[in-house]
């Protein structure tokens, strides 16, 4: 049984928007193509808890395990597995109530919990490494990401006052019509420029590709829904998680914050998760 969502149309018709809006600003004789690589996960809501980095953690075993099992998984009963996660979590001194202030961390939790690889890494948005995240995602691979979220849950810049997890579920970037191998895509029936890619380790980016329109399919404990943001947003809001919330500092025993801070254990940190070779 197929358990993606008809949310999956509803990330297409978003893309569909940014090019065409792109496409208006734009007054380029260059032939530009759209490559977007998008995999839907069902929702796994974090509730009224604090746990939205064990939620996109859910989110993303689902991903790796639909691509283990080419999309034909559907995903374990998401409440017993959110509790678990949490008492592991508290098992090994990581959290309280369900928040992760420490990429490494939730990283390990991937690890033991369902046996990933990782890799923690503060290069993935360096001006030298542009293509970091695009090439990981065209993969397969999971990547999730704190940031600070705003009411609406867009990436935002509170200092870290804000920090939330979200999971990276597909990338869509533009590219020059001659720098790709398009004939691995499928062309989209409504939008000429628009290709869509399943996710290969065949796929080569240009080297050092300067992605002029890059955003990124994301989905989080929060919405049911998968949003569609730029790429420069979340590498901003990524980069400013400097501190805890002071009003959340003040509740002793509430919220374990590792000795060192969000400035050393969240601020511009993404966390790559694999299965096993």
């Amino acid at each position: 049984m197929n358990c993606a969502s008809a949310l999956v149309r509803d990330v297409s018709r978003q893309c569909r928007e940014i090019i065409a809006l792109a496409g208006r600003s734009e007054n380029s004789a260059d032939q530009k193509l759209w490559l977007l690589c998008h995999r839907e996960v069902s929702p796994k809501l974090q509730g009224r808890r604090p746990r939205c980095g064990l939620s996109a953690l859910s989110m993303a075993a689902e991903l790796l395990q639909k691509q283990d099992n080419d999309g034909a998984l559907c995903p374990m009963e998401e409440t017993q597995e959110l509790d678990n996660l949490l008492k592991m979590a508290q098992a090994r001194g990581f959290s309280y109530q369900g928040e992760m202030y420490s990429a490494e961390n939730l990283a390990k939790l991937a690890k033991e919990f369902y046996g990933f690889e990782y890799l923690v890494t503060r290069t993935a948005f360096e001006d030298t490494s542009d293509n970091f995240v695009i090439s990981e995602v065209l993969k397969g691979n999971a990547v999730l990401i704190p940031y600070d979220a705003d009411k609406n849950h867009e990436p935002c810049l509170e200092n870290g006052h804000r920090a939330h997890w979200a999971l990276i579920t597909g990338i869509l970037c533009e590219l020059d019509g001659n720098s790709f191998d398009w004939t691995m895509c499928k062309q989209d029936d409504n939008m000429p420029m628009l290709f869509h890619a399943s996710p290969s380790s065949k796929y080569i980016l240009p080297q050092n590709g300067k992605f002029q329109n890059t955003y990124l399919c994301v989905k989080h404990g929060k919405s049911r829904h998968t949003a569609v943001w730029t790429l420069e947003s979340l590498r901003r809001s990524n980069a400013n998680l400097f501190e805890l919330d002071p009003s959340k500092e003040r509740q002793t025993g509430q919220y374990l914050i590792p000795e060192e801070g969000l400035r050393e254990e969240l601020c511009g940190k993404v966390v790559v998760l694999f299965s096993k070779a």
